[in-house]
C-alpha cells in the first residue's frame, strides 16, 4: 500500500511537472485543469491512507469512485470535500466533455477550488504552504 510520503510526493511532482509546462498561462487549460486535479488527489491519498478510522480499502482507494465514498467518510477532509470534488468534475469534463475552459474560468479554478484544497491539505500533512 502506498504510504504519505509516496502521495505528497508524486504531489510535489505534479506540481513540478505543472510549473515546467508554464500551464498558468498555457492555452491548453484543460490539461492544466488535469494536472491541478492530480496534484490534490495525491495530497488527499496521502491524508487517506493516515486515517485509521477508515477501512483498509478507502486508505488505499484503487478508483475516483473509492476514493469519493473516502473522501466523504474522512473528517479530516470535511472542510475542502465539496472544493476537491469539483475540481474531480471539472477534471473529467477537461478529459470527456466538450467544455470551454476559457482563461477566465480556469483563473476561477485556480484561486477558489485549486489553492484553498491544496493549502489546506499540505497544512494538514505539516507541509510548508506555497
Amino acid at each position: 500500500m502506498p504510504n504519505e510520503t509516496f502521495h505528497v510526493f508524486k504531489a510535489e511532482r505534479n506540481e513540478a511537472f505543472y510549473s515546467s509546462c508554464n500551464l498558468d498561462s498555457s492555452k491548453y487549460t484543460e490539461w492544466a485543469v488535469v494536472v491541478l486535479f492530480y496534484i490534490c488527489m495525491h495530497y488527499v491519498d496521502a491524508v487517506l491512507c493516515l486515517d485509521t478510522s477508515l477501512p483498509e480499502d478507502l486508505r488505499d482507494p484503487i478508483d475516483h469512485t473509492n476514493r469519493s465514498k473516502a473522501v466523504a467518510q474522512c473528517p479530516d477532509l470535511d472542510e475542502i470535500a465539496s472544493k476537491y470534488l469539483n475540481l474531480y468534475r471539472r477534471s473529467r469534463d477537461a478529459r470527456y466533455n466538450e467544455i470551454d475552459f476559457s482563461r477566465k474560468f480556469f483563473n476561477t479554478l485556480y484561486t477558489d477550488y485549486y489553492c484553498p484544497v491544496r493549502d489546506y491539505l499540505r497544512k494538514h500533512l505539516s507541509l510548508p504552504t506555497q
